[in-house]
C-alpha cells in the first residue's frame, strides 16, 4: 500500500499506483493536516474581510464578494470540480 503522508510521493510509488493499481491510503498525521486546514478555511468563511477563493471568486473574479451564505455552496463546488477533474472518488 502506499500511504499518503503529505510530504510528497517517490516516482515508484507513482508508477505502483498507476500502472500496477496498488491500493493507497491516507495517514494519520496527513488526515489531521487536512483537517487543520478545513478549520481555518470554516473560520475564513465566517470573517467580515475578504479571503481569496474563501469569500472572493477565483482568479478574474478575485475581486467578486461571495454572499455569506453562498460560500459553502462556492467550497462545494470546487471539490466537485477537482473530484471530476482529477476523475477522484471520495
Amino acid at each position: 500500500m502506499v500511504e499518503l503522508t503529505g510530504t510528497g510521493l517517490s516516482p515508484q510509488d507513482v508508477v505502483a499506483v498507476a500502472r500496477h493499481g496498488e491500493p493507497v491510503g491516507l495517514a494519520a498525521n496527513a488526515r489531521e493536516a487536512m483537517q487543520a486546514s478545513a478549520d481555518v478555511v470554516a473560520g475564513l468563511v465566517e470573517r467580515p474581510e475578504p479571503a481569496y477563493g474563501v469569500s472572493t471568486g477565483f482568479g478574474s473574479l478575485a475581486n467578486v464578494a461571495i454572499a455569506p451564505e453562498r460560500r459553502q455552496e462556492l467550497q462545494q463546488q470546487l471539490q466537485d470540480l477537482k473530484r471530476e477533474q482529477f476523475n477522484l472518488r471520495f
